[in-house]
């Protein structure tokens, strides 16, 4: 596209001897056949040139860069010249771009000017018969070279110029117009009058109206007074029958301009006629041709081949003969008063290849039907697209209604907006209209707090994903879920959240057991990799031992000896048995489930000192045993029955021998809920650095240790299988206490 239209507005501006400045940044030159230029003049003009094809894409960048050149003085308005003389086409796409008509935009400008020729000529009348609000402000000016001489000094035309009575639209003519015959009416009727009065006073008289001469007279005459009086009459006559003809002159100048304005805004609308993406066309009730616009025309002679014009008959064209029976019947129709739609479907091959919509309405003129129109829409393209949109809209009721998960739109005031079924049924509401009308919307959430939070969040992270939350049942359960959630705003501004919850309460619990799981698997592979060294050191040591005391009992002839080997091989057969015993016990303990027993206190503690009556020193030690049970106790009595031999027998075993009252204490109160058990002693106690790790299998707290390692891991292990808690308190060569807390499963 030439630049030569450019070129000659900056001439007008070098003749003019005014400063001014591309805005080559802001100007538009990277369409084919549309260009837009942006001229500063003297710092306070922008000067706006637009050409070429336009459409709803170039309208945008064209406001857009309009608005950036707004601001390029920066506290100071500027002068808006618009000059769209050089526009070919403005379609409706970019019709509906057309901002400076709307006043809010007005502010950007101190003043607006509009180059009134061309496509801003047609836009601006067409306002003005249909909105004249809009062109409120906006002036309105013939000429490039005026338009800036206006815009540096203010200078209007005159009145009456050919310059401004150019200017004026349909209405402002009709208008100028319609004043002018007032005023004529009043002086014609002021003539009539002045015609009746001398009627009246000189009927013998017979005069040739305004070519009635003057009447000569004789002062002295004693009728001069009235002769001069008629002269006076003809005299006024006369200039007023002048000042009637100079305005009927002027009356049919306005007339012939006014007239040619017609047939102007006729052009212009014949203009917006032939850019409608309508197919537009009307017959007279004969069905001849009466208008039509260029697309209708292009659509004829593509399609039937025939070059339609104005008078030419539909019935009478053979290349329309069944083709036009559907539309004819159509009309006959309209003629009878009815407006109709209508949509029609064309196929080939079982498959929609086009979609048409009509409008056939009927044109009256004094009531009476003279024409029909007809308005037609290729709408295939967006036919088709609303078939997606339905096809997509069945998909997702269908996700809806099937998905798993709780799909919800909600707002901070109107709480839920929309849920699905999936949803009703997580939070456990009979319908949706149910969980509507919820007052309390902040109750879904376990923390009611939680809503507020996740708000805050999405305002501003503008949406989240996979958020764990705990939410709460109509029925105040509660599950754990995964929210995910985005924030969307409407053209009023208000913020709606859209998101899915996920109940995860199963996979919860499945990664909360795996975890469990997985610690005690972790826990077993430390166990067995100690119990596996360990337990290969202490099985071995006393067959090592039994296998060289025999050795030299072979050898041995003295029978003392002989004894005191085969005592020593008795010890170490028994420190065999009780490893083996607690390696049965703590398989028994991981392996069997729990067993809910009457549980007899006194019976079981009797039956653990009995077990260790041959133990070294066992007569030496006091046994203290309160027991305060006053209901039924029930737990595992095989457990019991370990954990009371492990604890007693160490008691026993690491007794003090340097105090005159070595003692061991049992303490046991039971109640509906729980047992406490305190086992108590005086013994050798353990070092206050060794107390956390006594529970670790193997662990001995000093070589001298006489046990396996793994009773008191078993006692642990055995109080935690039944929900138990175990703590110990002990000092060195004060004592130690072990207290037992276990759980009552009677119920």
């Amino acid at each position: 596209m030439k630049v030569r239209y450019l070129d000659q507005i900056i001439n007008i501006l070098d003749n003019q001897d005014l400063n001014y400045e591309l805005l080559e940044n802001l100007s538009i030159t990277d369409f084919q056949d549309y260009r837009c230029y942006y001229l500063l003049i003297e710092n306070r003009i922008l000067y706006v040139i637009t050409e070429g094809e336009a459409d709803g894409k170039k309208a945008q960048l064209f406001f857009k860069n309009l608005q950036q050149a707004a601001l390029v003085k920066k506290g100071k308005k500027l002068t808006f010249i618009l000059d769209a003389t050089q526009l070919s086409n403005v379609p409706s796409s970019a019709r509906e771009e057309i901002h400076f008509f709307d006043l809010s935009f007005r502010k950007y400008w101190s003043q607006i000017l509009i180059i009134y020729q061309g496509v801003a000529k047609v836009i601006l009348d067409m306002y003005a018969i249909h909105k004249p609000e809009h062109v409120m402000g906006i002036e309105k000016v013939g000429k490039p070279e005026i338009a800036v001489e206006y815009a540096l000094n203010g200078q209007e035309s005159q009145q009456f110029s050919g310059e401004y009575l150019n200017s004026l639209s349909k209405d402002e003519l009709v208008k100028m117009v319609k004043k002018l015959q007032e005023k004529e009416s009043l002086l014609t009727s002021d003539s009539s009058n002045s015609l009746a009065e001398i009627t009246d006073i000189l009927t013998d008289f017979t005069w040739e109206k305004e070519n009635t001469d003057l009447v000569a007279f004789d002062k002295t005459d004693t009728l001069s007074p009235v002769y001069g009086l008629l002269n006076s009459i003809i005299s006024d006559f006369k200039e007023l029958d002048q000042a009637h003809q100079d305005l009927k002159i002027e009356f049919y100048d306005k007339l012939q301009f006014q007239v040619g304005e017609i047939l102007h805004q006729e052009a212009s609308l014949r203009g917006i006629f032939d850019s409608l993406d309508s197919m537009v066309w009307m017959v007279d009730s004969q069905f001849n041709f009466l208008a039509f616009n260029k697309k209708f025309h292009s659509h004829l002679k593509a399609q039937y081949g025939i070059v339609p014009e104005v008078g030419m008959n539909i019935l009478e064209q053979e290349e329309l003969s069944g083709e036009f029976d559907k539309t004819i019947h159509r009309i006959n129709i309209a003629l009878k008063g009815e407006e109709e739609n209508y949509r029609d479907f064309y196929s080939e091959g079982g498959n929609i290849v086009k979609v048409v919509d009509s409008k056939i309405f009927p044109v009256e003129v004094h009531k009476n039907i003279q024409a029909v129109a007809c308005l037609t829409n290729d709408i295939t393209e967006s036919f088709e697209a609303s078939e997606r949109i339905k096809s997509n809209e069945h998909i997702i009721a269908s996700v809806n209604k099937n998905i798993s998960e709780a799909i919800y739109r909600s707002s901070h005031d109107r709480g839920l907006i929309f849920v699905n079924e999936a949803f009703v049924q997580m939070f456990g509401f009979r319908s949706k209209e149910e969980l509507y009308n919820h007052s309390e919307l902040n109750s879904i959430y376990a923390n009611p707090d939680d809503r507020e939070r996740l708000g805050k969040l999405l305002i501003k992270e503008q949406a989240v994903t996979n958020v764990e939350v705990k939410f709460r049942k109509k029925n105040g359960e509660t599950f754990t879920g995964l929210i995910s959630s985005m924030v969307s705003e409407d053209e009023d501004g208000i913020k709606y959240f859209d998101g899915a919850i996920r109940d995860v309460s199963a996979m919860k619990s499945a990664q909360e057991k795996l975890k469990r799981q997985n610690r005690e698997l972790k826990k077993l592979n430390t166990e067995l990799d100690s119990f596996v060294y360990s337990a290969s050191h202490d099985l071995k040591a006393p067959l090592s031992s039994v296998k060289g005391l025999i050795n030299l009992a072979r050898k041995e002839t003295d029978k003392e000896q002989l004894d005191h080997y085969l005592h020593l091989v008795d010890q170490s057969i028994n420190k065999l048995d009780a490893f083996i015993k607690d390696i049965v016990d703590l398989s028994r303990n991981a392996r069997q489930e729990v067993q809910a027993d009457y549980i007899n206190f006194d019976e079981i503690v009797q039956e653990t000192f009995d077990n260790y009556q041959y133990l070294e020193n066992f007569d030496r030690i006091d046994k203290r045993i309160e027991i305060e049970s006053k209901v039924e106790f029930y737990s595992d009595k095989r457990r019991l029955k370990v954990i009371f031999n492990n604890i007693i027998s160490n008691a026993i075993r690491y007794f003090n021998p340097f105090v005159d009252n070595p003692f061991v204490k049992i303490r046991i109160i039971t109640d509906a809920e729980k047992a406490l058990i305190l086992i108590s002693d005086n013994g050798l106690g353990i070092e206050n650095e060794y107390l956390d790790k006594i529970f670790d299998m193997f662990f001995r707290a000093s070589n001298l240790g006489k046990g396996t390692g793994i009773g008191l891991y078993i006692v642990k292990e055995t109080i935690q299988k039944v929900k138990g808690e175990i703590q110990v308190d002990s000092e060195v060569e004060k004592g130690t206490t072990f207290t037992v807390t276990l759980p009552n499963l009677k119920n």
